[in-house]
């Protein structure tokens, strides 16, 4: 999976090198107030349950121009909320439900990088945008966490878990992936707000929206 994404990755920069003379360079800011788990997920975490939810903030520097697309490159900060939780290997047992249970603690999170690009489908006046949100990136999962192993012969408690066990592929390194529905408004020319949803691993970002500020070409 992480070749792929590194491959995946290298091919977007390659494309986004092949920039115009008048494209600018800028800095973005992004935030997600809330996203969360859903269908699909628990595949990809190799999980029987996943219910999970947070917020993200995201902060780097783009190129591009106002009336057409962007793509750049950012720090990601993703907060995993205090109690969300992970099962995994759950079975019917004499004590009930058997399995492994993970539970989110303060200070659950993934910080990597993204790359990212924007490509309208449609340009109002000069002034409102339509269009696809497409990123990936890799990120650390860091925190401790709260682990409870139930068996016939009894619970196996730990509340000092590394928060990577929460992604069993890798026990750190997680995948970023977003693809999402864009609306952006040309504020001024060389500022633009956009609003997005869509999936993003971990969850689904019911709404986000973000911040770019061109800067003049000489």
């Amino acid at each position: 999976m992480f070749r792929r994404i590194a491959l995946i990755t290298f091919g977007m920069l390659m494309l986004a090198g092949r920039v115009a003379a008048q494209d600018q360079w800028g800095v973005s800011f992004a935030m997600t107030p809330e996203w969360q788990t859903g269908p699909g997920i628990n595949r990809l975490f190799a999980a029987d349950r996943v219910d999970m939810h947070g917020s993200e903030v995201r902060w780097g520097f783009v190129r591009g121009v106002d009336l057409e697309g962007d793509w750049g490159l950012s720090f990601v900060k993703t907060t995993i909320a205090s109690n969300s939780s992970l099962d995994k290997d759950v079975s019917s047992c004499e004590r009930g439900n058997c399995g492994t249970f993970f539970r989110t603690q303060e200070g659950t999170r993934m910080t990597g990088f993204e790359f990212h690009k924007f490509e309208p489908f449609k340009t109002w006046r000069d002034r409102v945008q339509v269009g696809m949100l497409g990123a990936v990136g890799l990120a650390r999962m860091q925190g401790q966490i709260y682990k409870r192993t139930t068996t016939d012969n009894g619970d196996v408690e730990s509340f000092d878990t590394n928060a990577g066990e929460l992604f069993p592929p890798s026990t750190s390194v997680v995948p970023l992936l977003r693809m999402e529905l864009a609306a952006a408004v040309i504020v001024v020319p060389g500022l633009k707000v956009r609003a997005s949803g869509g999936f993003a691993m971990p969850g689904y970002h019911t709404f986000g929206f973000s911040f770019l500020y061109l800067i003049p070409s000489r």
